[in-house]
């Protein structure tokens, strides 16, 4: 009974984790913007263009935050070896 009560609560290490994950991204995130705009500005980038730049990088976040979690699993083997050999 306690085995299958466990199943659909996350545990405490899973939680943190997100937390984790969502602070990085987020802390990733501001990071890139404040380059971005660094880089127009020493660029002399036009409005328009920044603009521009603008929307294209927070469809990328937003792209990031939903694939993030994803590319952090370990990857599945292709195959698996066997000892029977």
């Amino acid at each position: 009974m306690e085995k299958h009560a466990m199943k659909g609560r996350k545990s405490h290490r899973q939680v943190l984790h997100k937390i984790d994950l969502d602070r990085m991204l987020e802390i990733l995130s501001a990071f890139d913007r404040g380059v971005v705009e660094l880089s127009m500005g020493l660029y002399n980038v036009s409005r328009h263009d920044r603009m521009l730049m603008r929307q294209q990088n927070r469809r990328l976040h937003r792209a990031l935050r939903r694939g993030m979690p994803g590319l952090l699993k370990a990857p599945k083997p292709l195959f698996e070896l066997s000892d029977s050999l």
